[in-house]
């Protein structure tokens, strides 16, 4: 019997949705056996947050500063045939409990010489946590064969207001009446099984070299040019600015309080400033620019690492 781990968090269960509707052709296979590890840190993040408690986890998440964690219920020593990571994305990069686990000794004694998938839900923006995850991956010798994600299909506006209710407030149904319901939607759920029928075709062959292009034709991946132009500018500043709040203190320094503030402050602000103007920039790109968006989208919407 063929042995697969996989290795999530999810604070609302919204990913656990998602990752259970791929896999449901591996549930239904009894020539597998499954193993879901439910990451744990020592200290919960909560949900739903307060807005300064979620501006709070900002550098740490960004400059990827692991945290302590629960002991793991699965072997580092069992040989699985398969490890599938299904993670959220915060403030463009992994949520803290993924990537303190992806920094541990069981990590990579679990993973080294590994098919790898992985799974991602979030609002829309998940480019640069799979970058960072790549990069994990790289140094623990794993070996990424597959990604597949399910995001907010609504406009990135909207969204920024959906999601911020849903994260402040635990609900997903229409804010205030008028705003469509967050997350991945039902239809999209209805529709995963297909991608798990793919990663199951290819895992009981062993041979994955085609894998991924068959899910991006199935839209496991949907990359649009206005999200992936927004992300690059903020993937610049978010750095520098996680840095500045850094300096103050560690997470939840009472001296750092401010800078955090500020952040929160202007978080929102940028949003609503370089949405819009990404949206018009990229709709002119095609005009100046249109072979360097093809070749970025075709980058990320594969598995290997940009030299």
């Amino acid at each position: 019997m063929k042995k697969v781990l996989v290795v999530y968090y999810t604070q609302s269960g919204q990913l656990n949705e998602a990752l259970r509707a791929t896999l449901a052709p591996f549930e239904n296979n009894t020539d597998v056996s499954i193993h879901y590890e439910n990451i744990k840190p020592i200290k919960p993040f909560p949900f739903p947050w307060r807005y300064m408690e979620f501006c709070e986890a900002f550098p740490e998440t960004v400059t990827g500063v692991p945290f302590e964690l629960q002991p793991f219920s699965f072997n580092p020593d069992d040989n699985y045939d398969l490890v599938i990571i299904a993670y959220q994305a915060w403030f463009l990069s992994l949520s803290i409990p993924i990537n303190s686990f992806l920094k541990t000794d069981d990590a990579k004694k679990v993973m080294m010489n590994k098919p790898v998938v992985t799974i991602v839900a979030c609002r829309n923006m998940w480019i640069n946590s799979q970058e960072k995850i790549k990069v994990h991956l790289k140094e623990l010798k794993a070996n990424l064969v597959g990604n597949i994600t399910f995001v907010d299909k609504a406009p990135n506006l909207i969204s920024v207001v959906t999601v911020l209710a849903f994260v402040l407030t635990g609900g997903r149904g229409k804010f205030l009446g008028i705003f469509p319901k967050y997350g991945v939607s039902e239809e999209d759920l209805k529709e995963a099984p297909k991608f798990g029928d793919i990663v199951l075709k290819h895992f009981k062959t062993g041979n994955y070299t085609d894998q991924q292009k068959e899910l991006v034709d199935a839209g496991a991946i949907q990359i649009k040019s206005n999200l992936m132009l927004l992300e690059g500018r903020a993937s610049i500043m978010f750095p520098i600015y996680s840095k500045f709040i850094l300096k103050k203190g560690k997470y939840q320094d009472p001296k750092r309080r401010g800078r955090v503030r500020s952040f929160g402050i202007l978080l929102p602000i940028g949003m609503l400033i370089l949405s819009p103007i990404i949206t018009i920039v990229s709709r002119m790109a095609p005009l100046f620019a249109s072979k360097r968006i093809k070749v970025d989208i075709e980058y990320y919407s594969q598995n290997s690492l940009r030299e």
